[in-house]
C-alpha cells in the first residue's frame, strides 16, 4: 500500500480519546484507589476536572460501597487532661490534630463513652446531658438525660453506645455524615434489701429521628458484685455487648430490635473478665471472645466462638490459640502483666493491644500485626474510622476567599498545605 493510501485511511479513522479524557473511565480508575487519605486528595488537586470528578457525591457513594469498610484514620485519646486526635497516616500525610478538635467550653469535663460509625458519644454528667459529635463535620448534638423515675433520678450514665441508624440499601457506615443515629445509655441503681443487695440495670434508647424522645426504660437485675468494667461495647448483628466483672464472668447484652436486656456467660475456661479479655465478632458473624492466657513469659491469644443450638443452649468452642510473641514479631519475651486487650474494632476486624508502652493492632483474619503508637499514657483510647472526602474539603476551601477560610469543617489555607505536604 502506498504512503498516500495509508495516509488517506488514517485520516479517515476517528481519533481515539485517551482513557483519562473519558469521565467514566477516570471514575473507574479513582474507584480503585485505596480508601485512606490522601489518595483521593492527590487526585483532586491534579486539575479542576479531576477535582469535580473526585468530589462528586454519586462517585463518593460508589467509592464507599466499593470499599465497604471505612479506613482507620487514627485515634482519640485522653492524656493529661486533654482530649486529642492522633493520626495513623504516614508522613507527610498525617492529619493535623487540630483538624479534629473538641472546642466547646466545658467539654474537658465530659466523659467519652463510645466511638462508632464516625460518631463519638459523651456524657456531661454535671449538666446531665448526652452529646454526640461528628468530628468530620464538627456537628454537635446535645440532648438531656432520659426522664428517669423518681427513685432513679440521681442515677448517672455508666455505659453508652452510639451507632448509625441509616437503613437504606447499600449504606456504608462511616461514609455519610448526615445519617440518623441512635444512642443507648445504661445506668444502675443499687437496691438494698434485708435479704440481698441487687443492682438494677436499666437502658434507654434515643434516636435522632425522634428529637427529644427517649424510649421506655428496660431493665434487668444483677448481683451486687457484677461491677461493669469500662469496656467499650461490641456490636454484633443488632445487639450490643458489654463485659461484666468480678465473680460474674458474663456478658450484658442489649438487643436493639427487641429492646431487651439479658446476661449470658463467657467461656468457662476463659480467664476472669478484666483487661485480658474482650468481645469480638466470630468468623461466621456471631459473637466471639478473645482472651490473653498462657505462662507468664509466653502469653497466648485465644479466640472462642459462641454456638447456640435450636433449643437456645449456649456453648463456647475454642477456635484458635496463638503465641502472641510470634504474632507481634517481637524478639524479646513479653510478660503477662505488661499486656492488655484495649479495644475490638469491627470496621477492621482487629483487636488493639497494649504491649508495655506501645499499642499494637492485630488483624484477626490475617493475624498480621502493626505497631501504631510507641508511647502510650492515656486512660481513654478510641480508634477512629471514617471515609473522609478530603478532596471535597479542598475544593470547598479553594472556592472561599482566603480571609474567610476558617469556618467550621473547612480547611484554612495553612491546614490545606499541612495536610498535602506534611
Amino acid at each position: 500500500m502506498s504512503h498516500r493510501r495509508r495516509h488517506q485511511l488514517s485520516s479517515s479513522l476517528p481519533e481515539l480519546a485517551h482513557p483519562l479524557d473519558i469521565d467514566d473511565l477516570l471514575h473507574e480508575i479513582m474507584l480503585r484507589l485505596p480508601p485512606q487519605p490522601p489518595y483521593l486528595l492527590r487526585a483532586s488537586i491534579v486539575s479542576k476536572r479531576w477535582r469535580r470528578l473526585a468530589t462528586d457525591r454519586k462517585f463518593l457513594r460508589r467509592f464507599s460501597i466499593h470499599h465497604r469498610k471505612p479506613p482507620l484514620l487514627g485515634d482519640f485519646s485522653y492524656q493529661r487532661g486533654k482530649f486529642s486526635f492522633r493520626s495513623y497516616l504516614d508522613p507527610p500525610y498525617c492529619i493535623p490534630p487540630k483538624r479534629f478538635t473538641l472546642r466547646p467550653s466545658g467539654s474537658e469535663q465530659w466523659t467519652c463513652l463510645d466511638c462508632r460509625h464516625g460518631f463519638l458519644l459523651f456524657d456531661d454528667w454535671i449538666s446531665r446531658q448526652v452529646i454526640v459529635w461528628d468530628p468530620i463535620t464538627d456537628d454537635l448534638h446535645i440532648f438531656p438525660y432520659p426522664p428517669y423515675p423518681l427513685q432513679f433520678h440521681e442515677s448517672r450514665i455508666e455505659l453508652g453506645a452510639v451507632l448509625c441508624a441509616a437503613a437504606d440499601q447499600g449504606h456504608v457506615h462511616g461514609a455519610c455524615h448526615s445519617s440518623p443515629f441512635k444512642v443507648v445509655v445504661l445506668s444502675s441503681y443499687l437496691h438494698k434489701d434485708e435479704a440481698v443487695n441487687e443492682i438494677i440495670t436499666f437502658a434507654s434508647v434515643y434516636s435522632s429521628d425522634t428529637v427529644g424522645i427517649w424510649s421506655d426504660l428496660v431493665s434487668t437485675t444483677l448481683s451486687w458484685s457484677a461491677i461493669m468494667f469500662p469496656f467499650r461495647s461490641t456490636l454484633v448483628g443488632n445487639t450490643l455487648h458489654w463485659l461484666l466483672g468480678m465473680n460474674i464472668n458474663g456478658i450484658l447484652e442489649f438487643d436493639l430490635d427487641a429492646q431487651r436486656l439479658s446476661v449470658t456467660k463467657t467461656p468457662l475456661c476463659a480467664p476472669p473478665c478484666n483487661h485480658s479479655v474482650g468481645i469480638i465478632q466470630s468468623e461466621d458473624g456471631g459473637v466471639g471472645f478473645a482472651a490473653l492466657s498462657g505462662p507468664r513469659y509466653c502469653p497466648c491469644l485465644q479466640m472462642w466462638d459462641r454456638k447456640v443450638d435450636p433449643h437456645g443452649v449456649i456453648t463456647w468452642v475454642l477456635r484458635k490459640t496463638l503465641e502472641l510473641q510470634k504474632i507481634l514479631g517481637l524478639e524479646s519475651r513479653i510478660e503477662n502483666k505488661n499486656l492488655s486487650i484495649m479495644y475490638y474494632l469491627n470496621d477492621v476486624h482487629a483487636i488493639f493491644l497494649r504491649v508495655q508502652s506501645s499499642i499494637y493492632m492485630v488483624q484477626l483474619e490475617s493475624m498480621q500485626s502493626k505497631e501504631l503508637v510507641k508511647s502510650f499514657h492515656s486512660c481513654i483510647y478510641l480508634p477512629f474510622t471514617s471515609f473522609w472526602a478530603e478532596g471535597k474539603q479542598v475544593a470547598r476551601a479553594r472556592a472561599v476567599p482566603p480571609q474567610k477560610r476558617k469556618g467550621k469543617g473547612v480547611f484554612s489555607s495553612s491546614k490545606q498545605k499541612q495536610l498535602i505536604t506534611g
